[in-house]
């Protein structure tokens, strides 16, 4: 069978599509900053609860649920942008993995539930019983991430679409050599996100010994990542290696760009500076989504180019998108004004 045949044609879209492209790594930015310190800041609190010190779980599982929230709310952007882009690979993926697709919304609901079941009856709860909640609603988290990965992976492989027909079984890129170092990756990247985050939250708490813990775990797990990233990079396939080493010189400018960041995350992090680290872990994350964006562009060179799509010159819903986008942005920030200002008064 031609895997050629088994992608859908693409849809006409209503603009350029590097608007969409924008708004797609823009959005994916921000939506692994707040996964990240969400998965990364969990499994350091229940790392530390195993050995007896409850204090990081206890504040870290104050903030979960909302921090989950945010997480779902800023993933659906970046998600709709892909199918605007790149649908006609995204949605087959999807199909393929049929089951283990769907039940992300019920693994997920129950992770949701699980950490505000966690913050909310904490006091009536049994250590048991909260540690044992706890853990299976993190487990919940690695698991929607692991089947993210899977449909990201698979959605740049038709190559591997054929098997379908060939099994029976649950249809997942179990084969794929990039899958596994490229999970572990964004793992490590939450753990270190995750322990900026704890530290973020000790020097507003004015507990150092949070804001020492979580710098551990940034420079730590950051170290960690450098070398699985070097295991990323030699999984992908040697096409797309080679252009990510100099055979596409914006792509590798990306790349090392995104390496710069991470020196000085680095730099900051062993010097203690919470807030400095902070501001190169923002660069560095949208700096390895732009990579990421490259590393998916030349994945479907051999079966789709960005520039084909056909594009059909009516700019009224993107206006229109503008305006809601604008408008909303003033009243969330009108809101998170009356909500720091009640803050201030009750203190």
């Amino acid at each position: 069978m031609n895997p050629a045949s088994l992608i859908p044609l693409a849809e006409p879209i209503p603009i350029h599509w590097a608007w969409f492209d924008i708004l797609l790594i823009a959005t994916f930015a921000a939506h692994v900053l707040f996964m990240n310190a969400l998965l990364g800041s969990a499994v350091i609190g229940l790392a530390h609860a195993l050995r007896g010190d409850g204090g990081i779980i206890r504040e870290a599982g104050k903030k979960l649920p909302p921090l989950l929230a945010l997480t779902i709310n800023m993933g659906v952007a970046p998600l709709l942008f892909l199918q605007v882009n790149y649908g006609n690979f995204d949605y087959v993926s999807s199909v393929l993995m049929g089951g283990w697709w769907l039940a992300v919304i019920a693994v997920l609901l129950y992770s949701y539930y699980g950490f505000y079941a966690y913050k909310f009856k904490y006091d009536t709860m049994g250590p048991r019983l909260r540690t044992l909640l706890f853990g299976t609603s993190l487990l919940g988290l690695f698991y929607v991430g692991f089947m993210f990965s899977n449909n990201m992976t698979l959605m740049l492989r038709p190559e591997a679409w054929t098997r379908y027909f060939e099994t029976t079984a649950g249809f997942l890129n179990w084969s794929d050599p990039a899958l596994y170092p490229r999970f572990l990756h964004m793992m490590l990247g939450a753990g270190a996100v995750g322990g900026l985050f704890v530290a973020l939250l000790g020097q507003v708490r004015g507990k150092d010994d949070m804001v020492t813990t979580g710098m551990w775990w940034f420079t730590r797990t950051t170290l960690a990542n450098l070398a699985v990233g070097v295991w990323f990079l030699m999984a992908l396939p040697n096409e797309v290696l080679t252009a990510l080493m100099g055979g596409n010189l914006p792509a590798t400018l990306t790349l090392v760009a995104a390496l710069l960041a991470v020196g000085g995350a680095l730099y900051a992090g062993f010097k203690g500076q919470p807030r400095q680290t902070a501001g190169w872990a923002v660069a560095t994350v949208f700096l390895m989504a732009c990579v990421r964006h490259w590393v998916r562009a030349l994945y479907l060179a051999p079966w789709f180019t960005i520039e084909s799509l056909p594009v059909t010159n009516r700019y009224g819903s993107f206006y229109l998108f503008v305006g809601f986008l604008v408008a909303g942005g003033a009243i969330i920030a009108y809101m998170l004004k009356l909500y720091f200002k009640s803050r201030q008064g009750r203190a």
